[in-house]
């Protein structure tokens, strides 16, 4: 059964919540402000809109923590406890078994893959993989768990059973996992504008655009209102509108991965404003090239 991404990013933000705890040494059953969620546990504003009450109670102008989160967030912190006497025996292991493996494949354009050498160095491992994992409690990329359709905490072995499983555990060790961003934050709900050219008038038209924590927010002359992250809404019905002729599935899934490349902080501001008008010149190259050589006589809009 196929992983949804709520449910990985849920994963990802319990991980997060237990790292803050740790990290700023507090009780499990403290109270949190909504700034101190965002602050310490790296909570974006999505998540505060589709995933605080997943997570919490609210209590007066605070919030706390579930009390079957509460249970789950101690059983992995005394997960942890357990691991870390073993912990740097356990990574010294790995980057001597798997480490030396992928250095192998990484910096030798003639390695083949030895399937026979990995599935003994994976076997080799399966003491110490939990010892990683819960000792270190890895932020993962959410297309790992939905790709396996499964998350790492609901059997360990299973889950890294797989080359790119191991090798995030290896970038965690040398310090190159995953991190909690909060930085695409800083993309939302700003006004940015989308000039594209029509043949219908003649001229090109600035749409209005803004990425909200559901899609975008599109403002036109008579056409306004919401939209999904691939622009299907106010976008796509302003498009239509116009006549204006464009590849819909190439453009709705280049802004569905601009939106999650944003939302993940991939772009600045700056950056989401450039490429959002590269997706409209784009529009417009072929809206141009439609009427290019179009006898006079067909006016097809």
């Amino acid at each position: 059964m196929r992983l949804s991404e709520a449910t990985a990013r849920r994963r990802n933000l319990l991980i997060s919540i237990i790292r803050g705890i740790l990290k700023e040494n507090y009780e499990v059953s403290r109270e949190y402000t909504v700034s101190e969620i965002e602050t310490a546990f790296h909570f974006r504003k999505r998540d505060i809109a589709y995933n605080l009450g997943y997570f919490f109670n609210k209590k007066d102008d605070s919030f706390v923590l579930k009390k079957k989160m509460m249970n789950e967030v101690q059983r992995i912190i005394h997960n942890q406890q357990l691991a870390l006497g073993q912990l740097e025996t356990a990574k010294v292991l790995f980057i001597k078994s798997f480490g030396r493996f992928y250095d192998d494949r990484k910096n030798n354009t003639n390695f083949s893959f030895d399937h026979e050498r990995f599935r003994k160095i994976f076997s080799d491992l399966h003491p110490v993989i939990p010892i990683l994992h819960w000792g270190m409690l890895p932020i993962l990329l959410k297309w790992l768990m939905i790709n396996s359709g499964r998350l790492p905490e609901d059997d360990l072995i299973a889950f890294y059973d797989h080359y790119d499983m191991l090798t995030a555990l290896l970038n965690e060790i040398r310090g190159e996992g995953e991190t909690m961003e909060t930085k695409g934050d800083e993309t939302l709900n700003k006004e940015m504008t989308f000039s594209v050219y029509t043949r219908r008038w003649g001229h090109s038209d600035d749409y209005r655009i803004e990425r909200t924590i559901d899609g975008w927010e599109v403002h036109h002359i008579s056409i306004n209102g919401k939209c999904a992250k691939d622009g299907e809404g106010a976008l796509m019905i302003n498009l239509h509108h116009d006549g204006i002729f464009f590849p819909e599935d190439g453009v709705k899934y280049a802004l569905s991965n601009l939106w999650d490349d944003a939302e993940d902080g991939k772009v600045t501001p700056e950056e989401l404003q450039e490429k959002l008008q590269q997706i409209a010149d784009w529009i417009s190259s072929v809206e141009k090239a439609v009427g290019d050589n179009q006898p006079d006589w067909v006016n097809y809009y």
